[in-house]
């Protein structure tokens, strides 16, 4: 070999290694701006609801309240975006990916059923949607299984396209630790009795259900699913010894015992916050669906600014893919 043919192999390995090190560095930079990103439409939506309510003179009963006001698209849109990022996003274990993906797919039924869908429902003047069109309440209902459907169908395309695309390994649990197998499968089983009982029961044409609302049970158990799943994500940092696998653990950058108590704070908090507002829901307190969903908001955005200060620089460039996102 010549002198000249080992410069320019020199120079091919110099341009590969080049080009390899740009492709890491976009693959960081997309991960550190979708982790930037997952928190902003919630700090939007409070943001909105905050100036709103001070614009009116005080706040309504609940964030999904102000579907019928003037900030309608940004808890929709907040909401679904939000959805779409948890979803996106590859979590550090397999309790974190499968708790942000349930909890990201819950936002969107919170998003598309407010609690307050019946009272819109049942307004006796029809809604204008624009300078001579007007909506009945079959037409309401009818847009509402269509649209049902078209979340449902695109939720099934998402999972053949991870199935045909991606190293699937969703139903790959025998290495997880056994709490996480019992958490994970918390959130499969309460996932579906809910997409049949609630959402199957709307699809078929129920307006009640044990007496209630079939609309306000699947806004409030959608959100619960939302909230219990992003408190099972705050835990698998919390508990690594008992929630991560001996490599994810591995992989992880060592967490200080602060970030430990922090998370661990974090969890207990956002479990005592449900339990004490549902019982506030339940006594009927004034303002008190609204202040567990703003509190639970406010917690998860703390866990998520830490987790995030602490993974900016990860260990793995990329985060291992095992199809679950």
């Amino acid at each position: 070999m010549t002198t000249r043919d080992v410069a320019a192999a020199a120079d091919a390995n110099v341009t590969t290694t080049q080009v390899e090190k740009k492709q890491a560095d976009v693959a960081l930079l997309t991960y550190r701006y979708v982790r930037m990103i997952l928190v902003l439409p919630a700090a939007f939506l409070l943001i909105a609801t905050v100036l709103e309510a001070i614009s009116r003179g005080g706040f309504r009963e609940s964030i999904s309240d102000y579907y019928q006001g003037p900030v309608r698209d940004v808890f929709v849109g907040a909401l679904m975006a939000s959805g779409v990022v948890m979803v996106a996003y590859k979590g550090r274990s397999k309790l974190e990916d499968y708790a942000l993906n349930f909890a990201g797919f819950n936002a969107f039924f919170v998003a598309l059923v407010p609690n307050n869908f019946t009272k819109v429902l049942n307004t006796p003047t029809t809604q204008s949607l624009g300078s001579d069109e007007v909506i009945t309440r079959a037409q309401m209902l009818t847009n509402l299984h269509l649209v049902l459907y078209a979340l449902l169908a695109a939720a099934a395309l998402f999972v053949f396209l991870d199935w045909r695309f991606m190293q699937w390994g969703a139903f790959k649990t025998e290495d997880a630790p056994h709490l996480a197998v019992v958490l994970i499968w918390i959130s499969w089983v309460t996932e579906v009795a809910f997409l049949v009982v609630i959402v199957g029961g709307v699809l078929v044409g129920r307006e009640t259900l044990f007496g209630l609302s079939i609309f306000g049970m699947l806004h409030f158990v959608a959100a619960g699913l939302l909230i219990g799943n992003l408190s099972f994500a705050v835990a698998s940092r919390a508990f690594p010894d008992r929630l991560r696998t001996a490599v994810e653990r591995r992989a992880a950058t060592q967490n200080q015992r602060w970030a430990l108590l922090s998370y661990q704070a974090i969890v207990a908090l956002m479990w005592v916050g449900l339990l004490a507002g549902g019982l506030c829901i339940y006594l009927n307190v004034h303002y008190a669906v609204i202040s567990v969903e703003y509190f639970e908001i406010v917690m998860f955005v703390i866990f998520w600014t830490l987790a995030t200060r602490k993974d900016w620089t990860p260990a793995v460039t990329i985060p291992a893919t095992d199809g679950t996102s």
